[in-house]
């Protein structure tokens, strides 16, 4: 059978040598206020935890609806695009005349190189 010490000194913390040169004994407010600051510390670390769960989720959610949004956009651009197509390939000259506009038989270019006084282009020549 083996035999258990028990000593005075059984709730003390050696800060030196074991042979006891000096130990430093912790009273029960130390040993509560200790208690309550881990426990404090657990309760803050396990809201920060839930903090981050919920932080996480809800991002994930919103990053999940804007990713379906823009696959209904890009899906409503294509669809678009395509009514773009057909309708400027259905153009023709005659669609445009009855349209009002008409084919210019002198057209009008600007010049980068007019003269440096003029800030406009002066249309009165034609």
């Amino acid at each position: 059978m083996k035999k258990t010490r028990i000593s005075e000194n059984q709730l003390t913390l050696p800060f030196f040598s074991a042979q006891g040169a000096r130990v430093v004994p912790l009273s029960i407010e130390d040993r509560t206020r200790i208690f309550w600051s881990v426990t404090g510390l657990f309760l803050i670390s396990l809201m920060a935890y839930i903090y981050g769960i919920n932080a996480l989720s809800r991002t994930a959610a919103l990053r999940q609806n804007l990713e379906r949004e823009a696959m209904t956009l890009a899906a409503d651009l294509a669809t678009l695009e395509f009514q773009y197509i057909s309708l400027k390939n259905d153009v023709t000259i005659e669609v445009a005349a009855t349209r009002g506009f008409s084919e210019v038989k002198k057209p009008l270019y600007v010049s980068r190189h007019s003269e440096p006084s003029s800030l406009s282009l002066n249309t009165l020549e034609r």
